[in-house]
């Protein structure tokens, strides 16, 4: 390994000036695909491994999900209506509204919607890999891709993070043949993508205001006509947005997300660690060799002896694509904090593909084949093994609770939802006649409204809901749903419970909370109003 202050490769080109540009193939090493070896056996079962995973899930729809699939089963011309009280825009849940019609409404029909995007991301991401890297780097990123515990999670969640993950690739893709060929037809895929991201996540604006400021800075410094090409596509997409505008400034001021707190600086590299698994040990080792890849793929090339050389300039288009990933987060992040509005790292889903680009970016600078394959199985086996564990895990107790129910619970039954987050996915399974509340508003459980919802839970008052419940109920059972996970809503809960003791006894606990489940819940069985 030698450090040096020059490019290995020579000086770049004036096409190196674009944000994104075309890099030849040349002779590569990890062509494995055309050997019959058994890193090719290797590399087939991976990504045959990783595609089934995306249709294996456990367990019921768990809160979002539950609430997608309620908006979804409206009627097309009701749509925007429903998700003026949700908070999103409408081209997934247009999209599940069709293939609900289709396929029906069972918890695997639902989920394998995600799953198509999710597939189809495979070869995108090759393809996308091969154009920035090579071939090596093209295998590394469909391998990573298959495996990724974070692109597989969200494959068999009712949501839109894995159709954001393919449009992600997609827009860089379009950027890339803009830059390459300078044609129309390269424009109109950049503006009916940016469109599309802007009609499945509000934080598409994120990405695309990246971008497009990084594009009118060549323009303006460069004259590059093909980044011109690359606004004028994203303004297309932008104005194609315009018919929804009144909804998103709705939702703006009258819907959020309370139940989290805004992010800090260290978000970035949470979102980082997130997209290669979160907290578990083997997702760690991966997010470690994934940012020691990043590395590589920034500094790193291989020399003219087959030595690492790392050099204090960096590589032009791995810095470029993460450049656009780490400004993009740190936006986001930057808004969110000054809005204290709650961040999740999948609501940037489209930045997560491009993130294990560069990272095979990384293992295609390593200096022997024997060294990109170890790395890249090392990187596999620890995916893999988060992969499997979260298709193994149940999402939600749900199911637990709408068993007990629907075999005890009486007509004239009241079973209550505390708070009304447990609504979604435990009403859909329930087939009794008994009533059905939520706290904090008497509300019917089955979809959450989420306008001025923060209003809503200050004002909650757990006293006078548990009085009006034994109103409503005096000689019947009382099934209390209840979870104190959602912390805006947990002290209220607790008040709750404690009138009920005191208005009905101590109450019976069929379903206690199980914590090996990733949204738990507890059920409680009250009597009649004591005498």
């Amino acid at each position: 390994m030698s450090v040096t202050g020059r490019e290995a490769t020579g000086a770049p080109s004036s096409d190196d000036l674009a944000l994104f540009t075309q890099r030849r193939a040349g002779p590569d090493e990890l062509r494995v695909l055309r050997r019959r070896d058994w890193a090719a056996v290797g590399i087939v079962a991976a990504v045959l491994v990783g595609i089934a995973l995306r249709f294996v899930s456990r367990g019921p729809l768990w809160l979002d999900e539950a609430q997608s699939l309620a908006i979804a089963r409206r009627p097309l011309a009701h749509l925007a209506e429903a998700l003026r009280h949700d908070g999103a825009p409408p081209l997934y849940y247009a999209l599940l509204h069709g293939w609900v019609q289709l396929f029906g409404t069972s918890t695997f029909a639902v989920r394998s919607l995600s799953a198509i995007p999710a597939v189809l991301a495979l070869p995108v991401i090759m393809r996308l890999g091969r154009r920035i890297g090579g071939d090596a780097v093209g295998i590394a990123a469909v391998v990573l891709l298959a495996v990724s515990p974070f692109a597989v999670r969200y494959a068999v969640e009712a949501r839109m993070y894995s159709l954001l993950l393919l449009l992600g690739l997609l827009g860089a893709h379009a950027v890339l043949s803009v830059h390459r060929h300078r044609s129309w037809a390269a424009t109109a895929g950049v503006a009916v993508v940016s469109a599309a991201m802007l009609y499945t996540h509000y934080y598409a604006v994120f990405v695309l205001t990246v971008v497009g400021a990084a594009e009118l800075w060549l323009v303006w410094r460069r004259r590059d006509m093909a980044s011109a090409r690359v606004l004028l596509g994203i303004a297309v997409g932008a104005v194609a947005f315009f018919p929804w505008l009144p909804v998103f400034l709705y939702q703006s001021r009258h819907t959020g997300a309370p139940w989290a707190s805004a992010p800090d600086a260290n978000a970035i590299l949470g979102t980082f660690d997130s997209w290669m698994g979160g907290a578990r040990p083997a997702a760690q080792a991966a997010y470690l060799i994934a940012l020691a890849c990043v590395v590589l793929a920034l500094i790193g090339r291989r020399g003219r002896r087959g030595e690492v050389v790392l050099q204090t300039r960096f590589a032009l288009l791995p810095t470029k694509l993460l450049a656009v990933v780490v400004a993009t987060l740190t936006l986001a992040i930057v808004v969110d904090g000054i809005g204290q509005q709650a961040y999740a790292p999948r609501y940037l889903s489209m930045g997560a593909g491009l993130f294990l680009v560069v990272v095979g970016c990384g293992i295609a600078v390593l200096p022997s084949r024997r060294a990109r394959r170890t790395m890249l199985a090392l990187l596999v086996v620890a995916c893999l093994s988060v992969s499997l564990e979260n298709a193994w895990q149940p999402r939600s107790e749900a199911h637990l609770v709408a068993t007990v129910i629907n075999a005890q619970a009486r007509p004239g039954d009241l079973v209550v939802y505390c708070p009304d987050q447990l609504g979604p996915q435990t009403s859909r399974l329930l087939h009794t006649r008994a009533r059905q509340v939520v706290f904090p508003n008497f509300a019917r459980p089955h979809m959450i409204d989420w306008v001025d919802y923060r209003q809503r839970i200050k004002t909650a008052d757990a006293q006078a809901f548990g009085a009006q419940v034994d109103r409503r109920a005096p000689n019947h059972h009382v099934w209390l749903v209840w979870s104190l996970q959602v912390k805006p809503l947990a002290k209220a809960c607790a008040g709750l419970i404690d009138h009920l003791v005191a208005s009905r006894g101590v109450p019976l606990q069929p379903v206690t909370r199980h914590p090996e489940y990733s949204e738990t819940m507890s059920l409680n069985d009250y009597g009649p109003v004591k005498p």
